[in-house]
């Protein structure tokens, strides 16, 4: 989070322009990038729209954390609340579709495959993957990460910065995998769950934009006062602006997702209803 104070607020030009590279966030997206596409190759008729979807991801994720998002975000509270929805809402889903771990089941061989498949089946595996475990990991960085002293040690530490970091990207892998996910073993959603479960990870969102809103007699975070005052900003009106921030932007993405999500779902029943219709037809023919 380097660079100078300006006279001004940024705009979006300056968001997307002011890059800070950092060799290691920068060598392990690229790391997971040739990785990916090192298991693409070896695995027949794999979907290019997967790979472009997990590609989509990682760059989103750089978008988080190298772009103005980052560099901007220890001086105003509503670029910092950008950063997370990216980091939650953005980029997980984008990887999620990528399906990674059923990339390296079908490319990986002999004992590897099986020691994986293994792991897949196992209990904590499939705790993890469960709808619930996602939906309550969201629930807990979200509220804990906002609403606790532990957002005030991220401002103050870089390292407890990079895990908060770490764990809305973890949380959100969580939370997106059981709904768009083409992963082994998770627990599938029929359409009236895949309709509510978007809709139940709104409510956490909306709690901290609503405390954001609320609390106007003094910024929440008394860390954003001294930089949002060089930069010709109210820190309250920018924390106004951050808690609507968290709330529209998670409503604008959720519930899209959910109508789509139920759509789908019920799309794929129909033809499933289809099939085994056809099915019984043909065998009633043949008798």
């Amino acid at each position: 989070m380097g660079g100078l104070l300006t006279a001004s607020a940024p705009g979006i030009g300056e968001l997307a322009s002011d890059w800070t590279l950092d060799p290691t966030i920068v060598g392990g997206l690229v790391l997971a990038a040739g990785a990916y596409l090192a298991g693409a190759r070896h695995v027949r008729r794999w979907p290019a729209w997967r790979t472009v979807a997990f590609l989509g991801g990682l760059g989103a994720v750089a978008v988080a954390l190298q772009s103005g998002l980052d560099t901007w975000a220890g001086r105003l509270l509503s670029v910092h609340m950008a950063q997370h929805l990216v980091l939650a809402l953005v980029a997980p889903p984008l990887l999620a579709l990528g399906a990674p771990l059923t990339l390296v089941l079908r490319a990986a061989r002999g004992d590897t495959r099986a020691g994986l498949g293994r792991v897949l089946r196992s209990r904590v595996a499939r705790v993890v993957g469960h709808p619930a475990f996602g939906l309550a990991a969201m629930a807990a960085v979200t509220l804990g990460t906002h609403l606790t002293p532990l957002y005030g040690l991220a401002l103050r530490h870089e390292s407890v910065h990079a895990l908060e970091h770490a764990l809305y990207l973890g949380a959100g892998l969580a939370f997106w995998v059981p709904l768009v996910g083409g992963e082994p073993g998770r627990d599938r959603l029929g359409p009236v769950g895949r309709l509510a479960y978007p809709l139940l990870g709104m409510p956490p969102m909306a709690v901290v934009g609503a405390v954001l809103e609320a609390t106007s007699s003094h910024p929440l975070y008394s860390h954003y006062t001294a930089p949002a005052r060089a930069l010709g900003v109210s820190a309250l009106s920018d924390q106004r602006l951050a808690g609507a921030i968290m709330w529209v932007g998670g409503t604008l993405v959720l519930v899209p997702v959910a109508i789509a999500a139920a759509w789908a779902a019920l799309h794929a029943e129909e033809r499933r209803m289809a099939a085994r219709e056809r099915y019984a037809d043909r065998l009633g023919a043949a008798r």
